[in-house]
């Protein structure tokens, strides 16, 4: 799975708060729980301990990683087009960069 997302720190003073860690932990918690009830699973972990996170500094680098993003069922050979991933969503403003 990847994803592109702006954390919007709530009266957080501190610029350079990323608390990427804690996002990462409760969406991969949430969805672990929800994916092995649906695939019937007990005790056995779903996602990979460890995640890639990188804070993007520019608009070029952002442009950069939304493709890298959207494309990444392409180059995996599952859709000739990004928008035919039925998983795939990019915000209206971004849409015009693709």
């Amino acid at each position: 799975m990847h994803m592109v997302f702006r954390h919007l720190p709530e009266n957080d003073p501190n610029e350079n708060a990323y608390p990427i860690t804690e996002i990462m932990a409760s969406l991969k918690k949430y969805t672990a729980r929800l994916a092995n009830l649906s695939l019937n699973r007990t005790g056995q972990p779903f996602w990979h301990p460890e995640s890639y996170d990188r804070v993007v500094r520019d608009s070029d680098e952002l442009y950069n990683v939304i493709f890298y993003t959207l494309n990444n069922p392409v180059k995996a050979g599952l859709v000739e087009h990004w928008q035919d991933w039925p998983n795939s969503y990019c915000k209206d403003e971004f849409l015009e960069w693709f």
